[in-house]
C-alpha cells in the first residue's frame, strides 16, 4: 500500500501540469486572447490527440527501459510544456497561439509518459492482483489534482494573471521528480517490442467503454465554465473542484468494488451514476442543479477507468502490461482529443447546454458495452 500511495502522489503533483491549464485556458483563450469556442476545443483537444498517438511508444519505453524512465521524461517534459505556453504573454497575435499549441503538443507527449509509466511502475511494485487499486488511487490522484486546479488556478489568474497559474504547473512536475527519486525503479519487464496492432485487439472493447464514458469529463472540463457564464451563474470555477471531489470520493470508498467483484458489475452501476449526471447538467435550471450533476458525473465516471482497466490488463501477458496499459489508456485519450471539437461544434450551434446531452448519449454507450462484457472477477 505505501508503494501505492507514493506513485499516486507523483501522479497528483506531475497531474497539475494537466489539471491547472484545464482550470485557466478556456478564460484566456476565449477573454484574452478573442479565439472562438471551436478554437478552444482544438487548444484542449490537440493535447490528447498527441498523447493517443505516443501511447504505445510510452508503453513500449515502460516495457523496455523500466517505468521509472518513462515517469521522469513525462515530468521534465511537463516542465518544457510550462515554459513554452508562457509564449502567447510575449509574442501577440496569432504566433501566440502557435506557441501555446506547441506547449501544448509537448504536454501531450509529457501525459503519455506519466500516466502510462505511473501505472505500470504501481502494478510492477504490488502485483497485477492489486492493479484495480493501482488504477484507482492513480485516477483518484489525477482528478483530485484537477478539483484542485479549479479554484487554485482561478485565485492564481486573479492574482498574478495567466502566468500565475503556468508558474504553478511548472512547480508541481518538479516536486513529482523529486518525490520519484525516493522509488526503487523494477527492471524492464520485456526485451521484445509488440507491435500497436496486435495490441488493440485484446483492448478495444474496454477501451471504448472508457472513451464515452470520459466524454462527460471533457465536456464539463471544456465547457461547464461557459454554461455558468451563459446562464449568469456565478462560482464556475468550482464545477470541476465538485466533479474532482466527487471523483476522489468515489476512490476512497470504492476503490476495492473493482478487486472484489470484477470489472462488469462496477461499469454497469458507475456508469449508469454518470448518465444520471450529465442529465442533470443538460437540464439544470439553476447553479446548484449544476453543481450535483457534476457531483454525480465525477462520482460516477470514477470507477468506470479501473472497471474496464483490470479487465484489459488481465488479457495482456505480464512482460507486455506497459503496453497494454498504454493502449487502454489512449482511448482515453482519443475521447479527450475527440470531444474537444465536436463539444465546441455542438456548443456554436446548440448551445453550452447541448454539449452534456452529447455526454449523456455517450455514457449511454459505455453502459451498453460494460453490460457486454463477460461475468469475471479479479
Amino acid at each position: 500500500m505505501k508503494y501505492i500511495i507514493i506513485i499516486a502522489s507523483i501522479v497528483l503533483f506531475g497531474f497539475f501540469s494537466v489539471g491547472i491549464p484545464i482550470a485557466t485556458l478556456p478564460g484566456f483563450i476565449r477573454n484574452s486572447l478573442g479565439y472562438s469556442d471551436v478554437w478552444l476545443g482544438i487548444i484542449l483537444g490537440i493535447q490528447s490527440i498527441v498523447t493517443l498517438l505516443f501511447r504505445h511508444h510510452s508503453g513500449t519505453i515502460s516495457d523496455l527501459k523500466g517505468p521509472k524512465v518513462a515517469v521522469t521524461r513525462g515530468l521534465f517534459f511537463a516542465v518544457i510544456s510550462g515554459i513554452v505556453s508562457l509564449g502567447p504573454l510575449l509574442i501577440p497575435g496569432d504566433m501566440g497561439l502557435v506557441t501555446l499549441l506547441f506547449g501544448r503538443i509537448i504536454l501531450g507527449y509529457s501525459e503519455s509518459l506519466l500516466i502510462t509509466g505511473a501505472l505500470s511502475w504501481g502494478v510492477g511494485l504490488v502485483g497485477p492482483a492489486n492493479a484495480g487499486r493501482v488504477m484507482a488511487w492513480s485516477g483518484m490522484a489525477m482528478y483530485g489534482a484537477i478539483a484542485i486546479s479549479a479554484p487554485l488556478g482561478y485565485f492564481m489568474v486573479q492574482q498574478l494573471g495567466f502566468q500565475g497559474g503556468v508558474l504553478l504547473a511548472i512547480l508541481f512536475p518538479v516536486i513529482a521528480g523529486i518525490i520519484s527519486i525516493s522509488v526503487p525503479a523494477i527492471p524492464p519487464a520485456s526485451k521484445v517490442r509488440i507491435p500497436f496492432y496486435q495490441v488493440i485487439p485484446k483492448v478495444w472493447k474496454h477501451g471504448f467503454g472508457l472513451l464515452f464514458a470520459a466524454v462527460s469529463f471533457a465536456g464539463i472540463a471544456g465547457f461547464s465554465t461557459l454554461l455558468f457564464k451563459e446562464r449568469g451563474w456565478e462560482n464556475a470555477q468550482w464545477v470541476m473542484a465538485i466533479f474532482g471531489t466527487a471523483y476522489v470520493l468515489s476512490r476512497i470508498f470504492f476503490a476495492g468494488t473493482v478487486d472484489i467483484y470484477g470489472g462488469k458489475k462496477i461499469a454497469l452501476i458507475f456508469s449508469f451514476v454518470a448518465i444520471i449526471g450529465q442529465i442533470l447538467l443538460w437540464q439544470a435550471n439553476h447553479s446548484y442543479i449544476a453543481f450535483i450533476g457534476a457531483a454525480l458525473t465525477g462520482f460516477g465516471y470514477s470507477l468506470v477507468f479501473p472497471a474496464f482497466g483490470v479487465e484489459a490488463v488481465k488479457n495482456m501477458e505480464p512482460q507486455f502490461r506497459g503496453v497494454a496499459l498504454g493502449a487502454y489508456v489512449a482511448f482515453f485519450d482519443l475521447a479527450l482529443g475527440v470531444t474537444g471539437p465536436l463539444a465546441g461544434f455542438v456548443a456554436d450551434h446548440f448551445g453550452y447546454a447541448a454539449v452534456f446531452a452529447f455526454g449523456m448519449i455517450a455514457c449511454i454507450f459505455s453502459f451498453s458495452i460494460a453490460f457486454s462484457l463477460k461475468e469475471s472477477k479479479i
